[in-house]
């Protein structure tokens, strides 16, 4: 793949995960869009698609989706944060926290690449 061919896909990826998390956010009118049952009932399994249709899609390296998935969520989270709080106190945890929810992302990815593999190979 060009440099040009992966700008869609990773910016594709990156507005999908500030996406997910801000219209999480705005359903349930919370600072932070997984502190309501929302996320982990629609949200997360929206990213797990978005991951998976991601990998189907464009299978040469899918992690690279995945990190644009989190990066998204973790990025405009903070974003967000700074322009309320400042600095927040739980960052390095929330960022673990972002990591540890890539991880099933990353799954889902690979598994989406594996199907494109088998089903247009």
């Amino acid at each position: 793949m060009t440099a040009r061919s992966e700008l869609l896909p990773t910016a594709l990826s990156a507005l999908l995960g500030a996406a997910d998390w801000e219209l999480t956010r705005q359903l349930v009118h919370r600072r932070e869009a997984w502190d309501d049952p929302l996320y982990w009932r629609l949200g997360y399994p929206l990213l797990l698609l978005a991951a998976f249709l991601m990998g189907l899609a464009w299978r040469d390296r899918p992690w690279r989706w995945v990190v644009g998935l989190i990066a998204g969520q973790a990025i405009w989270s903070l974003i967000l944060a700074l322009t309320q709080d400042g600095v927040p106190n739980l960052l390095p945890a929330g960022l673990i926290m972002f990591a540890v929810l890539g991880l099933p992302c990353l799954l889902a990815a690979y598994a989406g690449r594996w199907v494109g593999e088998k089903a247009f190979a």
